[in-house]
């Protein structure tokens, strides 16, 4: 988070600074319309440690195997978007993954492949799904979280969501006050 903030500072300076340059000479102010695209990977908030080893994807995995969580920050127009992308698997009846945190206003996509079983990822307040799959295939959802809160995610399948395999997403305020 740190990291984010730092950066979004020395973007504010240099656009600053840019306004400055342009506003104390005739040149003609051009608006960028191209955007600008920042990519960077965070450990995830359960405290693991990175592993050694990278999966097919390329995104560093914890000792564990989760794939940590990859966040890419776009800025159009001067209006910043988040975009998240979480991998979640399946253990038995449990997700691997127990929380996702974001941002409201953060485009978020779940990549979901199942271990074993028929399963998929739910979370109704998005109308959030991804197909129901067999093990060893990959599916994913993408929504945009614009609602603040605390909501489940399940597995649709049969008995499942009763049995314990669901987690929570939650959905805080954003740094920038939507």
């Amino acid at each position: 988070m740190k990291g984010i903030v730092s950066i979004i500072v020395l973007a504010l300076i240099a656009g600053a600074g840019w306004w400055f340059y342009q506003s104390s000479s005739n040149a003609p102010v051009i608006p960028d319309t191209a955007g600008d695209e920042m990519m960077g990977e965070h450990m995830m908030d359960d405290g693991g440690t990175m592993g050694d080893d990278m999966m097919e994807s390329g995104m560093p995995t914890m000792e564990d195997g989760t794939i940590m969580e990859k966040e890419v920050i776009q800025m159009d127009g001067g209006m910043m978007s988040n975009e998240k992308s979480f991998n979640v698997t399946n253990s038995g009846f449990t997700f691997t993954t127990k929380e996702i945190r974001v941002k409201k206003g953060d485009t978020v996509t779940v990549n979901f492949e199942s271990a074993g079983g028929l399963h998929d990822w739910t979370v109704d307040e998005f109308n959030a799904h991804t197909q129901q799959v067999q093990p060893g295939t990959k599916t994913s959802t993408t929504f945009t979280a614009d609602k603040i809160g605390t909501f489940e995610y399940y597995c649709s399948v049969g008995q499942h969501r009763s049995m314990g395999m669901v987690g929570k997403l939650i959905v805080e305020q954003s740094p920038f006050g939507y």
